[in-house]
C-alpha cells in the first residue's frame, strides 16, 4: 500500500540544507536548479499539508482493473504510460503487447486504455484517471505491467508521485523516456542489447538507481542540481559526460541524458 511519507518538516529540512551549504553555492548551480529546488519544496509541502489535514476525496473499495492489449501484425509499438500516484512495476512479457493489472481502492484512480494501429506501428496509451491531489490519504494504487519483448518498443513513462521498479532489460527498446516528479526509482537496463537506443531520464526529487550493461557502450550526459552522483566504472570526459570502458569498442551504444534535481543517483554496471 502506498502511503505519502512526506510532511511539512521537509520544508524546514530543505531550508536548513540550503543554509548549511551556503546560498551562494546553491545559486552557483544556476537559476534552473534553484527553480527546481523551490518547486520541489512547494510541491512536497503542499502534499504534506494536505496529508496532515486528512483530505480524502473518494470512497474506498477494492478496484482491480485488468489491462490487455492483444497482439496484432504491427512491427513496432509506441507505449505511453501516464501515472499520477502509484507503486509501479514494469517488466517484459510475451503473452500480449501490453498486459497487467492495476489494484486500487479508489474507483477514480482506475486507468483508461487505448490502442490504435497505423500501418506497421501500434500506439498504446495507458493513463491514470485521477489527478495527483486525489491520491492522498489511505491509498492503495499498485500498477503491475508487462510489455512485449517480441517487437521494438518506443517507451514513454510519466510518473508524478511514485515508488517504481522498472525492469526493462528484456524489452526491445528503440527509445526510452522517463519523467518522474517525486519518486524513488530502480531502472534496470542491464542485459544483452542487440540494437543501440537513446534514453532521456528526468527526475525531479528522489533517489534513483540505474543498472546498465558493462559489455555495451554507454555514454551518460548528466545534469544535476543538488544531487549526489555515484558512477563507478565510468570515466568523466568533462561537462557532465561519462563513458564506460566499452564505449568506443562496442557496436551497440546506449546514450542516456539524465537530469536530476534533488536526490541521490547511483549508476551501476552489471556484467
Amino acid at each position: 500500500m502506498l502511503r505519502l511519507k512526506t510532511d511539512l518538516n521537509f520544508m524546514q529540512t530543505a531550508g536548513k540544507f540550503v543554509q548549511e551549504i551556503g546560498y551562494d553555492k546553491v545559486k552557483g548551480k544556476g537559476v534552473f536548479y534553484m527553480r527546481k529546488l523551490i518547486v520541489a519544496v512547494i510541491v512536497v509541502g503542499i502534499l504534506g499539508a494536505i496529508g496532515i489535514w486528512g483530505y480524502n476525496w473518494f470512497f474506498s473499495g477494492k478496484q482491480v482493473s485488468d489491462i490487455l492489449i492483444e497482439k496484432d501484425d504491427v512491427k513496432s509499438l509506441n507505449a505511453n504510460i501516464q501515472i499520477g500516484f502509484a507503486n509501479v512495476s514494469i517488466t517484459d512479457g510475451k503473452d500480449a503487447w501490453v498486459k497487467g493489472t492495476v489494484d486500487t481502492n479508489k474507483k477514480k484512480l482506475r486507468p483508461t486504455v487505448s490502442y490504435k494501429k497505423k500501418g506497421t506501428v501500434g500506439s498504446a496509451v495507458i493513463k491514470q484517471k485521477g489527478k495527483l491531489f486525489t491520491g492522498l490519504g489511505n491509498i492503495r494504487n499498485d500498477w503491475d505491467l508487462e510489455l512485449t519483448n517480441e517487437i521494438p518498443v518506443n517507451l514513454n513513462i510519466e510518473m508524478g508521485v511514485s515508488d517504481s521498479t522498472l525492469n526493462l532489460s528484456g524489452i526491445q527498446l528503440s527509445k526510452l523516456s522517463i519523467e518522474a516528479g517525486l519518486s524513488d526509482a530502480t531502472i534496470d537496463l542491464s542485459g544483452d542489447w542487440k540494437d543501440s537506443f537513446n534514453a532521456d531520464i528526468d527526475l525531479g526529487l528522489g533517489d534513483a538507481t540505474i543498472l546498465l550493461p558493462a559489455n555495451t557502450g554507454v555514454k551518460l550526459i548528466v545534469s544535476k542540481g543538488i544531487a549526489g552522483l555515484d558512477a563507478k566504472g565510468f570515466t568523466s570526459e568533462g561537462k557532465g559526460i561519462y563513458v564506460n570502458d566499452s564505449y568506443g569498442n562496442s557496436d551497440v551504444v546506449i546514450e542516456m541524458k539524465i537530469d536530476v534535481g534533488i536526490g541521490d543517483l547511483k549508476i551501476k554496471l552489471v556484467d
